[in-house]
């Protein structure tokens, strides 16, 4: 951030315990040319659109907030164990709150998280799945995730998910997208060669890697 022109911790201790600051200053000046803005972007509504699955049934896809962590937890709960690992690498039941917190509050700057949202048969909104990325400081690399919900397969929802992240981060100038994929997971990889991602070899024996240019 150019408008940070001095940054000072002192004192500053750290043991197994962890960092504690006990005391900062900063200072910072405008930068010509640049829109000085230091705090987190507001919500984006400009960027909600609504679409239709393959049944007919209406869903909004919008960026996540930060009330949306209950829903997101029923989200977790509705997902088979199997799902869950090909999402998360492991097996999990639940999301702890400061997790959960880390996925529905983001700084639409870096990260976007797009949902899919409709109405439940009570006619209270529920979350259907959702995209993710986190893109590096130069803009260049945004990393995906994407979760759709167990019962929902064959929708055409993750398709839906994963054009409008792509769609988002073109429009942001980014230079590609990439996801991390295990291996197994055959269906993720189906649809990103539809897509147009090619597949490469991954970090681990179990994982592939798979990219998209978007310039």
């Amino acid at each position: 951030m150019p408008e940070i022109v001095e940054l000072d911790i002192n004192p500053l201790f750290a043991d197994e315990r962890g960092v504690i600051c006990i005391d900062a200053h900063m200072r910072v000046r405008p930068v010509a040319g640049r829109e000085s803005r230091l705090a987190i972007r507001p919500y984006p509504k400009g960027l909600e659109q609504v679409t239709q699955l393959r049944d007919g049934r209406e869903i909004l896809l919008r960026p996540i907030r930060p009330e949306d962590e209950p829903a997101h937890h029923a989200l977790i709960a509705r997902m088979s164990p199997e799902d869950l690992r090909l999402r998360f690498f492991s097996y999990v039941r639940e999301l702890r709150h400061a997790q959960m917190a880390r996925l529905t509050q983001v700084d639409y700057d870096r990260e976007m998280a797009f949902i899919a949202t409709a109405p439940d048969e009570h006619g209270e909104p529920e979350t259907l799945g959702v995209v993710r990325t986190v893109t590096d400081p130069d803009n260049q690399s945004a990393e995906f995730a994407v979760l759709v919900r167990s019962d929902l397969k064959g929708q055409g929802l993750g398709r839906v998910l994963m054009t409008r992240i792509i769609e988002h981060c073109r429009s942001r100038g980014t230079a590609e997208i990439k996801g991390l994929v295990l291996a197994s997971n055959e269906s993720m990889l189906g649809l990103a060669r539809r897509l147009g991602f090619r597949i490469e070899a991954g970090p681990e024996p179990d994982t592939v890697v798979a990219r998209l240019s978007l310039r």
